[in-house]
């Protein structure tokens, strides 16, 4: 198979339902509702500036948002990373350096992605003015190393006359989101590649236009800046299709930028991000809300907690036939019993918003539920289906655009 170099364009996957409606009423889809818009010949770097996004972060002492500075003259300014990113695990540290304009006590604390305190790195700490450093070797309050995730610093500072000053990275920039316009998918080499001229969370969906999402690939996972190389063995999310071969598949590849000031790290092999903030034994306390101090337009996903804010597993029963086996191929004449649920570990993500209930036939528009609830059960009429094996797939997309995914084969006799 050779390799494919095509568009990979924006597309908000809440109308992908919209778009099993129109395309089962016989409306066409506009472009950028399902149907490609061009096709790319290579690889090109985003231009943030098209899109509203500034390319360089870094502090100034000059004016703008980014200099943090009192009336009386305190300011942070020129604050940046010694990496993008480290390896906490084999023992690397990050040096974040800053700028005082006078002498002060200054407090630095690390942040995770649900702004949550990780570590104080220095608390009320005299520094002079000029260049100061702090270190930060990955671990938290425990001492027990993070998660791979991108944590951000914030830099507190109150000089002899307890005026104060805070740099909080989150008020002035991250969270712009634009589409990733080009890139390339290698089938042979189960790879996808793409460039950031900025670091970036990435969010990667497979499926079919005005059909069904088959695969969250990438679910908003920090990716630095320069080339980035996803890799995807083609499957959907329970390995029923081979997505590379079929004809009319798409991916959707969004990017939402970070804010100054932070580090994504890696090489944590022991366990996620999840696993590692619900394993904590207390709460962490939350970072002070803030208002932004400039007009840029934020993704809805960029304060939203990575906790809850991902993709979930939709969970496909025909209690009527499984008996305690849900990966088998059940043959059936006429109708089955459907049961649609999520696992618990999931549940929470559904909380407090509406979710609608999408159910497809070999990857067609077949019927939904509006105002979902689960569980589901839902009976399915196969009268008019050809005899052969058939796929089920069902689509739980919520008010707040997370997408849960899940699919069963069937075969029908007749």
């Amino acid at each position: 198979m050779k390799q494919r170099t095509f568009l990979l364009f924006i597309l908000c996957l809440a109308l992908i339902s919209a778009g099993c409606r129109s395309t089962n009423s016989g409306s066409a889809s506009q472009p950028g509702q399902g149907q490609p818009v061009a096709q790319a010949t290579k690889i090109s770097e985003i231009n943030p500036k098209a899109s509203g996004v500034e390319q360089n972060h870094q502090s100034k002492k000059e004016d703008g948002p980014e200099s943090k500075q009192s009336s009386q003259g305190l300011s942070i300014f020129d604050v940046n990373l010694s990496s993008p990113s480290f390896n906490p695990s084999r023992g690397d540290k990050v040096e974040l350096r800053y700028n005082l304009s006078v002498d002060s006590k200054v407090t630095v604390s690390v942040y995770d992605a649900d702004q949550q305190l990780v570590k104080v790195l220095v608390s009320d700490a005299q520094r002079k003015a000029g260049e100061n450093k702090e270190w930060w070797d990955g671990k938290d309050l425990d001492g027990k190393l993070v998660a791979n995730e991108a944590y951000f610093f914030c830099i507190e500072s109150k000089d002899n006359s307890n005026q104060t000053v805070v740099y909080d990275p989150t008020t002035f920039s991250g969270g712009e989101s634009a589409d990733i316009a080009e890139g390339q998918a290698n089938p042979e080499s189960g790879t996808v590649n793409y460039k950031l001229s900025q670091p970036a969370r990435v969010l990667m969906r497979a499926g079919i236009p005005g059909s069904a999402l088959l695969k969250t690939v990438v679910d908003w996972e920090p990716r630095p800046a320069g080339e980035v190389t996803e890799y995807w063995n083609g499957k959907d999310e329970d390995g029923l299709i081979d997505i590379w071969n079929l004809k009319d598949y798409r991916l959707v590849l969004t990017y939402m930028t970070l804010p100054d000031a932070t580090v994504i790290t890696f090489g944590n092999n022991k366990y996620n991000y999840h696993d590692y903030k619900t394993s904590l034994k207390a709460g962490r306390p939350q970072k002070e809300s803030r208002p932004m101090s400039n007009l840029r337009k934020l993704s809805p996903h960029f304060l939203k907690s990575r906790i809850t804010d991902r993709a979930f597993k939709v969970r496909l029963v025909f209690p009527e036939l499984d008996q305690g086996q849900s990966n088998t191929i059940p043959s059936v004449k006429d109708h089955i019993l459907v049961r649609v649920d999520v696992p618990d570990k999931d549940r929470h993500v559904l909380l407090n918003q509406q979710y609608e209930i999408i159910l497809l036939v070999d990857t067609a528009f077949h019927a939904e539920e509006e105002r979902g609830y689960l569980p589901f059960n839902f009976p399915w009429e196969l009268k008019d289906l050809p005899p052969g094996e058939h796929l089920l797939t069902v689509n739980i997309v919520t008010s707040g655009d997370q997408i849960g995914v899940g699919s069963r084969r069937i075969r029908v006799v007749k």
